[in-house]
């Protein structure tokens, strides 16, 4: 049983000092490989300027609005939700425009295979045979 201690000890200390040198390799590996870096206009966007506003202009003309530091920011997310909350509501969803309520537009090549079908007769086939409903309909439905 001594025999089995020893070499149990043995592999022990043999697999510390592999994993030890496979980490070391891996340290120096990723010490070699350069770092990306960001463009210079995006690390320095947050201390140059705010969407649409530069912040030099916002403390230069409005410095009762940027007196505080944490009232400012809490300002600005206030209008900047607003703003994102406009352009929703405002601007991408204006009711009654592009007001076809079915939402089919019918393109040049819609209306002539259209047509086209209509003269074979193939689309009253289509139409015939075309399922209207998800589930199956009993006869008094």
């Amino acid at each position: 049983s001594s025999t089995i201690l020893v070499d149990y000890a043995s592999l022990t200390c043999s697999l510390y000092s592999l994993v030890h040198a496979m980490a070391s390799l891996l340290r120096t590996a990723l010490r070699a490989v350069p770092r990306p870096q960001l463009p210079a206009s995006f690390t320095q966007a947050n201390k140059a300027s705010i969407p649409f506003v530069p912040v030099d202009w916002v403390f230069r003309f409005f410095p009762y609005f940027s007196r505080d530091k944490v009232r400012f920011m809490f300002r600005f997310n206030q209008i900047s939700f607003g703003c994102g909350l406009g352009y929703f509501y405002l601007w991408c969803h204006t009711p009654y425009k592009c007001d076809n309520y079915d939402h089919f537009d019918e393109s040049m090549l819609y209306k002539y295979v259209k047509s086209k079908m209509e003269k074979t007769g193939q689309l009253d086939e289509n139409l015939r045979i075309k399922v209207r409903h998800f589930y199956p309909q009993t006869q008094e439905d």
